[in-house]
């Protein structure tokens, strides 16, 4: 496979296999922004074959496969030798949406039901952070984190996330976000993070990332803490009018503390599908 150097390069890709391949399917969903993103970090690659053209995101514990496929097409793609997830984002009824994307013919090749997300909302006048908020903030102050504390806060998450359906940061990524205090978390008595959460702007919405508590940390309500000033951070600092983050729809005790802060559900879902290739 090829790497991909740009947006540019991304969408004249695209374009010209839609030009002769009508109709087509796809679960790809990227903008301009995210594809310069993955090109400057060298992690996306495109191969064209058969009737389909394919986007690898490459990282170092799997894959994720993007495609555009002409429609009734089987997928022509090599072995990648590691784990390798698909990823498809709808609102709506989902069999109808995962029809559309032509889920089936990935299926046939060995793909399975993996993870099922819930993309959740708050308007800004709907938060309403828990009584205690701010003795529990008192007790346990939150900071920025900074850049040398990447590799606890990687081990943090990659002992408490999935690494196959979550996309970590690499540390110059993480350093990037740092400098522009949008990482914070709670750090233990030896100075080390305990718990941590990244909160990303983008335009009037603030998207909150990869929340993770030590476990010295679990059954204190440190995780909803330091949720809750995110939130405040996000609304107040950030002047966002929404914020919006990803739940594990099997995640119920997390959700039911979401839910009474204010989150609802905004019918946005990734359907995540997985093939073993190690």
């Amino acid at each position: 496979m090829e790497r991909i150097e740009s947006a540019r390069q991304f969408g004249s890709l695209v374009k010209g296999f839609k030009k002769n391949n009508r109709p087509v399917q796809s679960n790809c969903f990227f903008v301009p922004g995210e594809v310069d993103d993955m090109a400057k970090r060298g992690a996306l690659y495109w191969e064209c074959s058969g009737e389909g053209l394919y986007f690898l995101v490459k990282e170092a514990e799997c894959c994720r496969l993007y495609y555009y496929l002409k429609s009734g097409s089987m997928p022509v793609i090599g072995k990648q030798g590691q784990t390798v997830i698909l990823d498809y984002v709808f609102k709506g009824n989902e069999e109808e949406a995962l029809a559309r994307a032509g889920c089936g013919v990935w299926q046939k090749r060995g793909f399975r039901p993996y993870k099922r997300y819930r993309r959740m909302e708050c308007l800004r006048e709907r938060f309403c952070p828990p009584p205690d908020q701010r003795q529990k903030q008192d007790a346990y102050p939150v900071e920025e984190m900074k850049p040398e504390d990447y590799p606890a806060v990687e081990a943090l998450w990659k002992s408490s996330l999935d690494v196959y359906s979550t996309l970590l940061p690499e540390e110059t990524e993480f350093a990037g976000y740092c400098q522009k205090g949008q990482v914070i978390g709670m750090r233990l008595a030896d100075g080390t993070p305990g718990a941590v959460i990244m909160q990303i702007p983008k335009g009037h919405v603030c998207f909150l990332q990869h929340l993770v508590v030590s476990p010295a940390f679990r059954g204190l309500g440190m995780g909803r803490t330091l949720f809750c000033a995110a939130n405040e951070a996000a609304f107040g600092q950030r002047g966002a009018s929404k914020v919006n983050f990803w739940v594990d729809e099997a995640n119920e005790h997390a959700i039911s503390i979401y839910q009474k802060m204010g989150f609802v559900y905004d019918g946005t879902i990734s359907s995540q599908f997985k093939l073993d290739e190690k």
